[in-house]
C-alpha cells in the first residue's frame, strides 16, 4: 500500500496507480455526481463549462511521509448535518467564478495524518477505493491545485465506511480543514453509513454544512437538491471482466442472489421458486465448495454451484433487498450485468435519482 519512489502526476493522490478498469468506475462516478449537482441546482446560478484546462502537476510522496496533526481532546468539532440546508441557503456560489470561462474547480486537501493527543490514529490508512477516488478526481478536467480557485473542496479524509472511522475525532479532523467554514463548498463521499444498531442511513460524523455525496440514504436523511445519492462500490463487479449480454431470452425471470437475507424475506423468495419452478432462482451461500475455492465468488442452489457475478446475466429481473443497510453493494453487481433491479427497500433514494428516471 506505500509508495516509496516519487512521481509527477496531476494531484495529491499517494497510492499506486489504479487498474483501468476501476478508474472508469470512479471517473464515471465522480462526473455523474457533479451532473447531479448541476441538476439539483448548485450551478444553476452561473455560466460554466467542463473544458479542458492546463495541468496542474505536483509531486508525489510516500504515504510514510505526510505530515501528522495533532489533535487536542478539545479541538471544535462540526455541528451536525444540517438538514435544511438547500443550495440556495448553504452553498456560497461566489467562490465558483475565480476560473476562465467560468469553469467548475475541485480541490483536493493534502493528504495528513490525524491522531488524537495519544498518538492515536484518528482512522486507518487511506482506502484504496478512496484512493481511486481522489485519482480520478485529479486525472479530470474538473481538478485544480490551487484552493483559491476551487468552487468545491473535497479531503483528503477517508469517510468511504464508517466502521472505521471514530466519529468525534473525525469531525474534529474535518474542522481543521483550512477553508472547512461549517462546511460550506465541502464535498464528502461516503458508502457504507451508519453502524450498530441503528445503521443510520446517512453518515454519522457531524458535517454541518458539507455536501455528501452517499450510498444508502432513505427519505428522511437525504436533502433533496443538495446531496447526492450514489450506489455502493461492489468490487467483485471490477474485479470480474462480464461479457455484454444482448437482448434475447435468458435462462430465469428472476434471480435473488444476496446471502444472509432475513429469514423472513427468504421464505417469501423460496415460496416464489416452489410456485413457479425453473423461471425463479433462488441462491445462497455455498457450504459446499472445495478447499481454496474463493466462496466470495460462488452461490449455491442445494448443490448446484453458480459462478457470481456471472450468473445474473442469466436472469431477467434480480432482487435487491435491503440488508441492514438500505444501500447494496449488489445493486452495482446487478446493474453491470445487464439485469433489471427489483428493489426491495422501502424510503430508499435509489442512486442519482436526481438526474435518472428509476420509473422508466
Amino acid at each position: 500500500m506505500c509508495a516509496s519512489v516519487k512521481y509527477n502526476i496531476r494531484g495529491p493522490a499517494l497510492i499506486p496507480r489504479m487498474k483501468t478498469k476501476h478508474r472508469i468506475y470512479y471517473v464515471t462516478l465522480f462526473s455523474i455526481v457533479l451532473l447531479g449537482l448541476i441538476a439539483t441546482g448548485m450551478f444553476q446560478f452561473w455560466p460554466h463549462s467542463i473544458e479542458s484546462s492546463s495541468d496542474w502537476n505536483v509531486e508525489k510522496r510516500s504515504v510514510r511521509d505526510v505530515p501528522v496533526v495533532r489533535l487536542p481532546a478539545d479541538s471544535p468539532i462540526p455541528e451536525r448535518g444540517d438538514l435544511s440546508c438547500r443550495m440556495h441557503t448553504c452553498f456560497d456560489v461566489y467562490r465558483c467564478g475565480f476560473n476562465p470561462k467560468n469553469k467548475i474547480k475541485v480541490y483536493i486537501y493534502s493528504l495528513k495524518k490525524y491522531v488524537d493527543d495519544s498518538g492515536v490514529p484518528v482512522s486507518n490508512t487511506i482506502s484504496r477505493e478512496y484512493n481511486e477516488l481522489l485519482t480520478a478526481i485529479s486525472d479530470s478536467d474538473y481538478y485544480t491545485d490551487d484552493i483559491n480557485r476551487a468552487c468545491l473542496f473535497v479531503p483528503s479524509i477517508d469517510v468511504l465506511n464508517q466502521n472505521t472511522l471514530r466519529i468525534k475525532e473525525t469531525a474534529q479532523a474535518l474542522a481543521q480543514l483550512s477553508r472547512w467554514d461549517r462546511g460550506t463548498n465541502h464535498l464528502l463521499f461516503n458508502m457504507l453509513p451508519g453502524g450498530p444498531p441503528d445503521y443510520n442511513t446517512a453518515l454519522d460524523v457531524p458535517r454541518d454544512r458539507a455536501l455528501l455525496a452517499g450510498g444508502g440514504f432513505s427519505t428522511w436523511t437525504y436533502r433533496q437538491g443538495y446531496d447526492v445519492s450514489i450506489p455502493v462500490y461492489s468490487p467483485l463487479s471490477a474485479e470480474v471482466d462480464l461479457p455484454e449480454k444482448g437482448p434475447g431470452p435468458r435462462r430465469y425471470f428472476l434471480l435473488s442472489s444476496q446471502m444472509a437475507v432475513h429469514p423472513e424475506y427468504r421464505e417469501d423468495l423460496e415460496a416464489l421458486q416452489a410456485k413457479h419452478g425453473e423461471s425463479v432462482l433462488v441462491l445462497d451461500k455455498c457450504t459446499n465448495l472445495s478447499e481454496g475455492v474463493l466462496s466470495v465468488h460462488k452461490r449455491c442452489r442445494e448443490h448446484q454451484v453458480f459462478d457470481y457475478p456471472q450468473v445474473l446475466q442469466e436472469a431477467i429481473f434480480c432482487v435487491v433487498l435491503r440488508g441492514a443497510r438500505l444501500g447494496q453493494a449488489v445493486l452495482s453487481d446487478v446493474l453491470r450485468a445487464g439485469c433489471v433491479p427489483v428493489v426491495i427497500a422501502d424510503s430508499y433514494i435509489l442512486p442519482f435519482s436526481e438526474v435518472l428516471d428509476w420509473k422508466r
